[in-house]
């Protein structure tokens, strides 16, 4: 059994934090604002007043937060930032999807504290985080992630290594790019099928039959078409991903113009009050779209 820290405990955080509970480690989480921590503790975690006091004493230090902001606060702040507690026998582990430029700046900022670091963030949504059978995209050296395995292992059915720090955040890009992408051309593709005046759901029954549809592609075009009060990744977290995207490639002076494509039709989305609806309800966009024509 190791002492290990969780900081974050929203949708995912909270998900992931009780795999490691259950696989009976030694717990400390935080969460910004009170109240989220209930759960864990009635399951054995112990909830501490800060990142920092989290950390303190921790073999592993795990953070799953919204965005660079919140990254930043929990590792770096001066007076409750994790990594000011942290041995160099720890390891940091950030699972959030954060911008690659703080993903390098904090890994510095580990090694400066003389604490080995993995951008780490995991592919998969509420289901998979619930049962720790997320796929967990490792950047950073093999001996960290050896030093992480307990963690890792609770969290995830599986850990790659993407290549050196900052490898881990790339992929996860990559991934929710693809997601993205996908989602964005089919919700605006059968919206097009049914303004027609064609039954869209036949279309992607067919659509499925053919090898153009991924498993992914099949599952979340159900949800789309059915349409879901669950929310397992919202509109505005899928439109924060693709913006981290547009700023990553314009650092490299790299042209995304499918990216942003999907960030357009994501957007019409936003702006048709589904921000904090569940991401395949960006059909709900269109089919309104179509109606006011």
């Amino acid at each position: 059994m190791m002492k290990i820290a969780f900081l974050g405990l929203g949708a995912m955080g909270s998900r992931m934090a009780m795999t490691i509970v259950k696989a009976g480690h030694e717990v400390a989480v935080w969460n910004r604002t009170p109240g989220k921590a209930d759960a864990l503790t009635g399951a054995g975690a112990s909830e501490a007043q800060s990142p920092r006091e989290a950390a303190d004493g921790a073999s592993i230090v795990v953070s799953m937060v919204m965005d660079d902001a919140a990254s930043r606060s929990v590792w770096t702040d001066e007076s409750t930032g994790a990594l000011s507690a942290m041995r160099g026998d720890a390891v940091a582990v950030e699972c959030s999807t954060i911008s690659p430029g703080w993903c390098l700046e904090l890994a510095r900022h580990a090694t400066e504290a003389g604490v080995p670091f993995l951008d780490a963030p995991v592919a998969g949504t509420l289901p998979p985080a619930e049962s720790g059978e997320l796929v967990i995209i490792a950047g950073g050296d093999q001996i960290a992630i050896e030093r992480a395995e307990p963690a890792l292992a609770a969290m995830g059915k599986a850990t790659y290594r993407a290549g050196p720090n900052g490898a881990g955040i790339a992929t996860k890009l990559l991934v929710n790019g693809m997601l993205a992408a996908q989602e964005a051309a089919l919700a605006e593709l059968l919206a097009m099928v049914r303004a027609m005046g064609h039954d869209h759901r036949r279309a992607f029954e067919i659509l499925c039959e053919t090898p153009v549809a991924s498993p992914m592609l099949k599952t979340y075009g159900r949800m789309m078409i059915e349409g879901t009060d669950t929310v397992m990744f919202p509109v505005d977290g899928i439109l924060k991903d693709l913006g981290i995207i547009t700023q990553a490639a314009e650092s490299v002076r790299q042209d995304v113009p499918v990216t942003q494509g999907a960030t357009a039709g994501f957007k019409l989305a936003h702006g048709a009050g589904l921000g904090q609806r569940n991401q395949t309800e960006i059909l709900r966009a269109y089919e309104g779209k179509s109606s006011s024509q």
